[in-house]
């Protein structure tokens, strides 16, 4: 495990100084890096240093058996090869720790070009500043281009990747597309977990799943989107998709990279925002979600405001959204009240009707059973009877099949 000394920047906001703290030293630990030392900088980020030159100095002196610094705050390639050279060690920031937790946590084929555009996008900037001992000219015979230099090449190679894995992405993202249509052809109705990362969002969905997804106590420890259909109390089905996790100052590469996954949220139905009501910075947490929720362009899908782990203490004097329901994934509290907001929520577009599904078209009564709210079913000679809850496109779908009301 390496040892790190960590240089957080205080914004003058006790509240964002200490949530952005607190997730640094997450990130450390999904890392596997202990973190032995924690340095303030307290003023505006200087342009060669990020820090100050006294704190630079400061840091250099604390330096014990550390291998490396990590500041809070996304750093240029300058200030990295200015501080590298200064501190004589391997100097990192907070987007290059959330790179690798992703790199090592991506499984899926999708997962990883997302994964690998991030890291490419990162590095491109950064090229001046590595290796920059070999950037010298290289002109004349056995060369490509007179007069081309290494760090055009490398750049060139980069884009190239670049290029290449958004191609392969593109590729899949239509394949997701055609996934979805085929469920909007079926009326399947999406709900989208979201959510702080660490939040409970995985826990949530392994209540309904045999098949479990990754729930560990950890920053990010989703990070494929995963859909399953699920059968809720009152038999109705719906499908579920959990979504990796958000966390403040998301880099913008990640953002931009995990686009075509994230396009589950912009197409679902029904939002439930996740939010662990025992954490400490739980306003600034929901108001982060909502900020990547606008970046991503969702603005209109209806938000259930899950409020999870009401078991450990909270603020009394918490604030909720609307509408809210307050549940214990661990201890599997209040989970019929969350039902019913979400079947409430769903059904804004639904409408009861009477059916009478004759007996040699069972398959329709299938279908029906699968796909919507049945409240009533009796089985008397002339037919199944039904009192379902019908979307307007089932309801046209299956309009020679409803009972018109007796005047």
């Amino acid at each position: 495990m390496k040892k790190a000394i960590l240089v957080a920047l205080d914004y003058k906001d006790e509240d964002d100084f200490a949530m952005s703290l607190s997730e640094l030293k997450g990130l450390c630990k999904a890392c596997d890096i202990e973190y032995t030392k924690v340095i303030i900088q307290s003023i505006t980020p200087t342009k060669p240093y990020y820090m100050g030159k006294g704190k630079v100095n400061e840091v250099k002196r604390m330096i014990d058996d550390e291998e490396m610094v990590i500041v809070g705050e996304e750093l240029t390639p300058l200030q990295v090869r200015n501080l590298t050279e200064e501190l004589g060690l391997e100097v990192t920031d907070r987007t290059d720790l959330i790179l690798r937790i992703f790199a090592s946590r991506a499984k899926t084929k999708e997962a990883k070009l997302q994964v690998e555009i991030a890291r490419l996008n990162y590095e491109l900037p950064r090229l001046a500043g590595m290796h920059e001992g070999i950037y010298s000219q290289q002109g004349g015979s056995g060369f490509r281009g007179a007069g081309e230099t290494q760090l055009e090449i490398d750049r060139r190679r980069i884009h190239h990747q670049i290029a290449t894995a958004k191609k392969e992405l593109a590729r899949l993202k239509k394949e997701r597309q055609i996934q979805r249509q085929r469920r909007m052809r079926n009326q399947e109705e999406v709900v989208c977990l979201v959510g702080y990362t660490n939040s409970g969002k995985s826990s949530l969905m392994n209540l309904y799943t045999q098949k479990k997804v990754s729930a560990q106590d950890m920053l990010f420890a989703t990070l494929e989107t995963s859909t399953r259909r699920i059968r809720l109390a009152d038999k109705k089905y719906i499908l579920l998709s959990d979504t990796v996790g958000f966390i403040s100052h998301l880099p913008h590469h990640l953002i931009e990279a995990f686009l075509s996954t994230l396009e589950e949220v912009k197409e679902a139905d029904l939002i439930l925002m996740v939010i662990d009501c025992s954490a400490k910075y739980v306003q600034k947490q929901i108001d982060v979600t909502l900020d990547t929720l606008q970046q991503l362009g969702v603005n209109h899908t209806p938000i259930l405001y899950v409020y999870n782990k009401e078991d450990l203490p909270h603020d009394d004097l918490l604030v909720t959204r609307d509408p809210h329901v307050f549940i214990s994934v661990k201890n599997e509290t209040h989970i019929e009240e969350m039902e019913e907001e979400i079947l409430r929520l769903l059904a804004q577009d639904e409408e009861r009707v009477a059916m009478v599904i004759p007996y040699n078209e069972g398959e329709v009564y299938n279908t029906l059973k699968q796909r919507v709210h049945i409240i009533e079913e009796s089985f008397p000679e002339d037919g199944i009877h039904l009192i379902v809850e019908v979307t307007s496109y089932y309801k046209n779908k299956y309009a020679k099949y409803i009972k018109m009301p007796e005047n």
